[in-house]
């Protein structure tokens, strides 16, 4: 067993690699989450907190990296500022052609 056993503390810690490889190992193969936690003796509760740990970091890794996201946000903000503008100039051009259409028409 790869842990890192500090004699001061009461519980061991374990390697992220570790963890990952205990995981892995439960989400690829059909063994029982019963019979991984004995072969690597540790508790279900101990499991379920590192499988919840692999499963939100995963989510992340598919989420948009902050550097783009920032870039994205910008692009869009100067996207809608444009959009605004253009309907707004629409909407003047509208007007003024329905006045002039009143003017014209009597």
């Amino acid at each position: 067993m790869t842990n890192n056993n500090n004699h001061n503390q009461s519980k061991p810690k374990y390697s992220a690699e570790y963890k990952y490889k205990i995981v892995k190992e439960a989400l690829t193969t059909r063994q029982s989450i019963s019979d991984i936690c004995k072969k690597y003796a540790i508790s279900p509760g101990t499991f379920y907190k590192w499988q919840e740990q692999f499963l939100v970091s995963a989510k992340h890794g598919f989420e948009k990296k902050k550097d783009n996201g920032t870039r994205e946000t910008h692009q869009l903000d100067k996207l809608e500022t444009e959009n605004t503008r253009l309907k707004n100039v629409i909407a003047e051009i509208t007007a003024e052609n329905i006045e002039f259409k009143k003017k014209f028409s009597d």
